[in-house]
């Protein structure tokens, strides 16, 4: 299977979750099989989205490269990652991607008007395990395992609030199901966490037009809920984008998971990495 990228730039504009600043991102073509990378004029050199650049996961991933920052970055790779493209440039003017409705739908959307094009003479990486691979701490499980049905999704997502409680969602992927039934899930917060966000220099520019606020009696959110499960599917959004750090494709694996977190999405991640890196060291001739 061939490499994708995009056809020609695409930029989209507005203010940063956490941050709360102002922020600017162009898509654009990528010529090399390079990945998804970050560039500016103020970095000394490109910011691969990989693993090893994870730099924290506090309520989501950021990547850096030991002098600059760039928070939460995960809806914009999920719908990178869901559309199945490989490499893109992903020029930022701030530290922060532009929240816009807090889902990956308006980066997907911004994608696809760019135009999907195939690479000639690439090939794609492809993550296989030959015996499953679990990851657990807590109350958080994941587990994966060799599919033949292509790239599969279970999650459970399980919050003791009776606006809440236990969601679980199950999806075969392709990029029309991402597009239908993950992109437009929206990023979401308990109303009692805000204040403990903002003192910690988190959701400053978080409002109802970019996220779903949960109080105890009620879900407040811009024309209604989405979803009767938007909540799960907004994990699974965040899930798919931090996986796609890895750089690899999921298209023979099962994946589920319970009570998932950024934290976690990490440490799985680089066990999947970890678990095919030595199947293909294996099968090296």
């Amino acid at each position: 299977m061939l490499r994708k990228t995009i056809k020609e730039p695409v930029t989209l504009e507005g203010i940063g979750l956490h941050k709360g600043s102002p922020s600017r991102v162009t898509f654009l073509p990528a010529g090399a099989a390079s990945g998804l990378r970050f560039i500016s004029p103020l970095f000394t050199a490109p910011i691969p989205a990989r693993l090893e650049n994870v730099t924290g996961t506090a309520r989501g991933t950021n990547i850096g490269d030991g002098k600059t920052v760039i928070y939460t970055v995960e809806h914009l790779l999920s719908a990178a990652a869901g559309l199945g493209i490989d490499d893109l440039d992903i020029e930022i003017s701030g530290c922060e991607p532009p929240a816009m409705d807090g889902s990956a739908l308006p980066f997907a959307n911004a994608l696809l008007r760019a135009g999907l094009a195939e690479k000639p003479g690439t090939s794609r990486s492809r993550a296989r395990l030959t015996a499953p691979v679990e990851f657990s701490k807590d109350a958080t499980r994941y587990r994966a395992a060799p599919s033949a049905c292509g790239a599969s999704f279970r999650l459970v997502y399980d919050y003791p609030h009776r606006l809440v409680g236990r969601q679980e969602v199950e999806f075969c992927l392709s990029p029309e199901v991402y597009l239908r039934e993950i992109a437009p899930a929206r990023t979401f917060a308990f109303s009692h966490e805000i204040k403990a966000l903002k003192a910690a220099g988190l959701a400053l520019g978080g409002s109802l037009e970019n996220a779903v606020v949960i109080n105890e009696n009620e879900i407040t959110a811009l024309n209604g809920l989405r979803f009767a499960d938007e909540f799960a599917r907004h994990k699974l959004l965040d899930l798919i984008g931090d996986l796609a750090l890895t750089g690899l494709l999921f298209e023979e694996l099962s994946i589920e998971t319970e009570r998932p977190g950024h934290a976690g999405n990490i440490n799985f991640a680089k066990l999947l990495t970890a678990h095919s890196a030595l199947r293909d060291e294996r099968h090296k001739p």
